[in-house]
């Protein structure tokens, strides 16, 4: 279906007289960036990292062309970063058609990664404005105008997911957490983002209920020695494994903030049947089929649940099963040093303690649940999680910086990309502010890398980041190895240093078969 669908949008912007296209590949909108990217392709297409430059890049080609032209974008904050184009094309009457991918309407006001409200997000600037989850919403589309068109299209998971919504009825309208803990006894829990005030009661709510838990980053529990024996380090194919072992699980809580890890969006398909509790103080179920959501001061909520453990043996025999995963995981880090995870795990050994660590979106937050911040060593950590989007990371690290802290960003090349402007503020900062960047440089957006054959959805590139530190006045490192980046680490000087991070990339691939090898 959404082939169908995007190739029936191709057809009728062709029909509206569009010729090229500027593409800002993503995984929402794979079915454009291949029918797009294809050798057959009618149009003329451009590609894009960044939505505000291909925005502008479009009105100049409008200008100088007579023609209109399309651009292309995924879903969440990449809508929302063509508005300024938008703007300028409504009065300056300039045909701009705007095609953004979108995930299915059942995810709205879910706070669902990447699931904004886009149905209307230019407001007048677009006169004509569809919403669309099948061919028929295609209707009166022909009435070109010197005007914005926006085409939002409701796409289902490129990979297969989101294919099933779960119709799970239960016997509380509104339960609370006790009512659902009476109902449903093995849960498995995964921390999401919480704030540092709610952490102790989400501990010791964790030590009542003794069961299986997933602490992502963001949590800030990872370094509890009191949870040790309860933690689960290894996420990757939860679900597979939860239900080809013995435990029995028979329901997901959520406590914080809203899941980065794949195992969260499996609830949607694979998962879609288990019944799921959110605690958290956000208003957000975070998915987009039936469950329930707990929403309030988290502290009281938790303090005041009646939890007890008896989970029994089967519990602890999954612990020590992920034990062993993790294992096998830290032998695959030593056996390729070079990689890209390996790197990243040597860092977060080397960082000071008490540091506070900004993670960016795409691959180095996921990375960092993988080998990051297991030791006991205190470290805040903290991203822009809202909508999950690659845009003003830079900027949004330089104003979490607390002066007498080691401040640490881990950003990869395209997102750094994104905010080259971010060093402007510096000179206003306070002096002594001790800031560091890593910037990890493969090359392009390698998240990708396993999931599409297209090279195109990489934005591949050559570029570094020695002239722009440069530019800027900053001091810069270029790494190559773990000792190198260790070395980098023991300079505490003031004022923002960007280190480059550049791992071997056939390393990193020998790193991801050992992993699988490891997961098989």
């Amino acid at each position: 279906m959404n082939s169908s669908l995007a190739r029936h949008v191709l057809d009728r912007i062709w029909d509206a007289g569009v010729r090229t296209v500027c593409v800002c590949p993503g995984a929402r909108n794979a079915e454009w960036v291949q029918e797009l990217a294809a050798a057959d392709s009618r149009f003329e297409t451009l590609w894009f990292f960044e939505e505000r430059s291909a925005g502008f890049f479009a009105l100049g080609r409008i200008r100088s062309t007579g023609k209109p032209v399309a651009v292309c974008t995924t879903s969440g904050t990449a809508v929302g970063e063509l508005l300024p184009a938008t703007m300028e094309a409504y009065y300056s009457d300039l045909p701009l058609y705007l095609l953004t991918a979108d995930r299915p309407r059942r995810f709205r006001r879910s706070g669902a990664p990447q699931a904004a409200e886009q149905a209307g997000i230019f407001g007048i600037y677009a006169p004509l404005a569809l919403d669309i989850e099948d061919v028929d919403g295609l209707a009166g589309f022909l009435d070109h105008r010197n005007k914005p068109v926006h085409v939002n299209v409701c796409f289902e998971d490129p990979k297969g997911t989101e294919t099933s919504v779960s119709n799970l009825e239960s016997e509380f309208d509104e339960p609370s957490l006790d009512e659902f803990l009476t109902r449903y006894t093995r849960p498995i829990v995964i921390v999401g983002a919480l704030e540092s005030g709610e952490r102790d009661s989400t501990e010791r709510f964790l030590l009542r209920l003794g069961a299986p838990v997933y602490l992502e980053s963001l949590s800030g529990l990872r370094s509890s020695s009191a949870l040790e024996g309860l933690k689960l380090k290894v996420a990757d194919r939860l679900l597979d494994r939860l239900n080809g072992s013995g435990y029995g699980m028979d329901c997901v809580i959520r406590i914080g903030g809203v899941p980065t890890h794949r195992f969260w969006r499996d609830l949607e398909d694979r998962g879609a049947e288990l019944p799921v509790m959110s605690v958290s103080r956000l208003a957000f179920s975070g998915l987009g089929r039936r469950s329930h959501l707990f929403c309030g001061d988290l502290g009281r909520i938790l303090e005041s649940a009646e939890a007890r453990s008896s989970l029994g043996d089967s519990a602890h025999s999954f612990v020590l099963q992920d034990k062993i995963l993790f294992e096998g995981l830290e032998a695959a880090l030593e056996s390729e040093p070079l990689s890209e995870p390996s790197m990243l795990h040597a860092l977060s050994v080397a960082l000071p303690v008490s540091s506070g660590l900004f993670l960016g979106n795409s691959l180095p937050i996921r990375e960092w649940d993988l080998i990051g911040g297991w030791s006991q060593k205190p470290m805040e950590c903290s991203a822009s999680r809202g909508l999950n989007g690659i845009d003003g990371q830079l900027s949004s690290f330089l104003g979490a910086c607390v002066i007498g802290r080691s401040n640490w960003a881990i950003l990869g090349d395209l997102t750094a990309l994104y905010d080259l402007a971010g060093p402007w503020v510096l000179s206003q900062l306070p002096n002594g502010l001790e800031a560091n960047l890593v910037i990890v440089n493969n090359s392009g957006g390698k998240i990708f890398d396993r999931m599409f054959t297209t090279q195109k959805f990489q934005n591949r590139h050559m570029l570094g980041f020695s002239e722009w530190a440069t530019q800027w006045g900053l001091r810069y490192k270029l790494v190559t190895s773990r000792e190198q980046l260790e070395a980098a680490v023991e300079d505490r000087s003031a004022g923002l240093r960007v280190i480059e991070l550049r791992p071997n990339p056939d390393a990193t691939h020998r790193f991801w078969m050992k992993y699988e090898e490891v997961l098989a």
